[in-house]
């Protein structure tokens, strides 16, 4: 699937930083009005993106209590990175 080539999850965010869970998720909150959808990330949508949440979650990418998920592309990816490290 597409959208999930190449792209980071949160959790896998939170697992390069060594973060605690849940902490690129804070982060990404805070940076999310700077960020592009489509561009710096995807949103998956409970209802609308069920079968690609789905294979997140078998896949071990995402955390097993996500309802819907967001996946960082590079840019937003490092972007998230820069925060987490100031």
């Amino acid at each position: 699937m597409s959208k999930q080539e190449n792209l980071w999850s949160l959790k896998e965010a939170d697992q390069a930083h060594g973060a605690a869970k849940g902490a690129a998720f804070r982060a990404f909150k805070q940076l999310k009005d700077g960020l592009d959808e489509g561009r710096d990330y995807f949103y998956l949508r409970a209802g609308q993106d069920d079968s690609e949440i789905e294979t997140l979650k078998n896949r071990g990418r995402i955390y097993e209590n996500s309802v819907n998920a967001i996946l960082l592309t590079d840019t937003g990816y490092a972007a998230l990175m820069d925060f987490l490290e100031d």
